[in-house]
């Protein structure tokens, strides 16, 4: 282990040594919480959408008020039909992209396939601009040791034998296959934050096998580390009692291990989800 990493691993309040470090102040800033709302121009979309149901039944206003109630239903049938259609391909295209990656990481490294139409896509906002995909079946050992098998195992420095039977307890996420959405970015968003910060203002934050799975596609498609400067804490405590958290080193290794859950520090934080 280099002396950036040796210096890091200090830093995280008593992680390995175990030493009871008292509770640091730190200034923490307001977050808004993201609302998800699609574009101006998505939203003219639609209307001109319904506009042009009626436009193709050669509909005008004037022959709609001798309508009985049935032909009503039937144009409000067409109108809709054509809404939920612009809505489902609006939302396709805006994550097709990261979608066609995804499906190349998981063929690549773990031979497995997503179907997409068991699931409704998120919509795309200005603050969450990444998407994973996340298999209920894989364990987040699994996903480290396919990680060691790209990177080398002389590339990796994990705390515990086995992360997944280490984690006492993390934030509850959805049952089954499952799509979440993150900002990205090679730090956390949420800097000088601490796990218990994160808990009690209701955060909704990384739990271990989310990211791994993002800082692991992020560096077979760029090239980059998650945490080099900084760490990620997830959302999940180890059986110690410790939190656990992720990071980065100058020398390429990539790290798991616990942390003081209360200790913050400017550069070390939490990576805000949704789902």
């Amino acid at each position: 282990m280099d002396f950036f990493c040796f210096f890091k691993l200090k830093k995280l309040g008593g992680v390995q040594m175990k030493t009871n470090e008292s509770k640091k102040n730190g200034q923490l800033t307001d977050q808004n919480e993201p609302t998800g709302l699609m574009g101006t121009q998505f939203a003219l979309n639609i209307a001109q959408g319904v506009l042009d149901a009626m436009e193709e039944a050669e509909i005008t206003k004037f022959q709609m008020l001798g309508w009985d109630q049935k032909e009503l239903r039937l144009l409000s049938k067409k109108a809709t039909q054509k809404f939920l259609g612009l809505v489902d391909r609006g939302k396709k295209s805006l994550w097709f992209e990261e979608k066609l990656k995804i499906e190349k990481f998981y063929k690549e490294y773990f031979n497995r396939t997503i179907n997409w139409s068991l699931f409704s896509l998120p919509a795309k906002s200005d603050i969450f601009k990444k998407i994973e995909y996340i298999f209920a079946d894989m364990t987040e050992d699994q996903i480290l040791q396919t990680y060691a098998k790209k990177f080398g195992r002389d590339k990796m420095y994990l705390e515990w034998k086995s992360v997944t039977n280490a984690i006492q307890e993390q934030q509850s996420r959805p049952v089954g296959d499952r799509i979440f959405v993150h900002i990205g970015g090679l730090e956390p968003d949420l800097l000088n934050k601490s796990y218990d910060d994160g808990i009690s203002e209701g955060i909704k934050f990384m739990i271990p096998k989310e990211g791994f799975i993002a800082a692991f596609r992020e560096r077979t498609e760029t090239g980059n580390m998650y945490d080099v400067v900084g760490l990620t804490r997830f959302a999940a405590l180890g059986r110690d009692g410790y939190a656990m958290s992720m990071y980065g080193c100058t020398d390429g290794k990539f790290g798991v291990a616990g942390s003081n859950r209360v200790f913050r520090y400017p550069d070390y934080g939490l990576r805000q989800v949704d789902f």
